[in-house]
């Protein structure tokens, strides 16, 4: 699979390593690619519903969430999301490491005859083939799917600092994941990872949406990044 060039500030690396192949995992694609349903058959007006409750309009008609269709990035699972570790969804984080929240909740007996576990959720880091090669200046900050909401799973936010190891590896930043691409010192690299916690009474199916990818022009990063210092006027 060739790396995917979105503009002059975003290209995206596919990872070649031959353990993840298995997954044929989607490029990043527009998150406007994947709607969900209950938008896509909403329609506009409130009396299409009978509605009397002095609102003339649905969501649709809503500037700012109609605005999210042009925001981001996603690509669907590739595969289902179980109890079981593979080379994609590992058990690398622990509900006690968010103790304190629902996540780390726990019951009295195990959960299963085959699953010893006392926590409602299981935790599992998402390791995506495939890492965004980005102008100096642009983060890439994980944020959850923006256009659905879900009560038995949520994926969690986060924003990496660009090449966060500082090039330890001439070709990885840090993910286990072996690239073949050689690091460029004069731009910012985001493995695509995601963390995901799950009620352990589901799975998530393969084709799920779970998060969204959000390129992000930071000028004080890029100030940071150019040596040039703030100066007040």
């Amino acid at each position: 699979m060739k790396d995917i060039v979105e503009n002059k500030f975003l290209v995206w690396e596919y990872c070649n390593d031959p353990e993840i192949q298995y997954i044929d995992c989607l490029p990043p694609q527009p998150i406007k690619n994947f709607l969900p349903h209950w938008f896509t058959d909403l329609k506009g007006n409130m009396s299409d519903y009978d509605s009397t409750n002095g609102f003339d309009k649905t969501i649709r008609h809503c500037l700012g969430f109609r605005g999210l269709l042009d925001l981001g990035f996603t690509i669907p699972l590739p595969e289902t999301l179980d109890g079981y570790d593979t080379k994609f969804s590992q058990g690398r984080v622990h509900p006690e490491m968010l103790h304190g929240t629902k996540w780390a909740n726990k019951g009295k007996t195990p959960w299963t005859d085959d699953d010893f576990s006392l926590y409602e959720y299981r935790l599992r880091l998402l390791h995506w083939p495939w890492r965004a090669k980005m102008a100096r200046g642009w983060r890439l900050i994980i944020l959850p799917f923006l256009l659905d909401w879900q009560d038995d799973w949520h994926e969690f936010a986060g924003a990496p600092a660009p090449s966060y190891d500082k090039f330890s590896n001439s070709c990885n930043i840090g993910s286990y994941l072996q690239f073949d691409q050689k690091i460029d010192a004069r731009y910012n690299y985001y493995n695509l990872e995601s963390v995901v916690a799950y009620k352990r009474s589901v799975n998530i199916k393969k084709g799920t949406v779970v998060f969204c990818a959000l390129p992000y022009y930071d000028i004080m990063l890029f100030d940071k990044q150019e040596g040039i210092k703030n100066q007040v006027v």
